[in-house]
């Protein structure tokens, strides 16, 4: 059951920034776009038999801090990480009674337009739990 579960593309912690005490505008850094992603699999506890990379079109779309990030049919919500250095998303759902919780973030790199891109599925089903996870790399199109 938890293998069919975890072959569904993209996961992370969405973060919550805090705003400052200054008058001025907060400026937002700009990650809306269309992102081509390659990551390989780190971490199969589930045994699932996954694809060991993933390639997949992510398209981001923002406004202000929040984020969505469409890959596939999957809809992850979250918002721009605090420091400004990239983005976290996710998203939550029950199948055939497990929770399945995806995360996806990026993090900036030193080359304008690429991000380092991590991957989570984390299945709860009462006292059993399992991750499949992903590392690699977002390219902005």
């Amino acid at each position: 059951m938890m293998r069919t579960l975890l072959t569904v593309p993209l996961v992370a912690v969405a973060l919550v920034g805090c705003g400052g005490g200054s008058s001025e505008p907060e400026v937002v850094p700009l990650y809306a776009g269309t992102y081509f992603v390659v990551m390989d699999k780190t971490v199969d506890d589930c045994n699932t038999g996954v694809a060991r990379r993933i390639e997949v079109i992510q398209t981001v779309s923002q406004s202000g801090r929040a984020v969505t990030l469409v890959s596939n049919q999957l809809v992850l919500q979250g918002q721009v990480d605090p420091d400004d250095l990239g983005i976290s998303t996710s998203a939550q759902t029950i199948q055939d009674g497990v929770r399945v919780t995806t995360g996806v973030v990026y993090r900036a790199s030193n080359v304008p337009g690429l991000f380092g891109a991590g991957l989570s599925i984390v299945a709860d089903a009462g006292n059993q739990r399992c991750v499949v996870a992903y590392n690699g790399q977002a390219q902005l199109q």
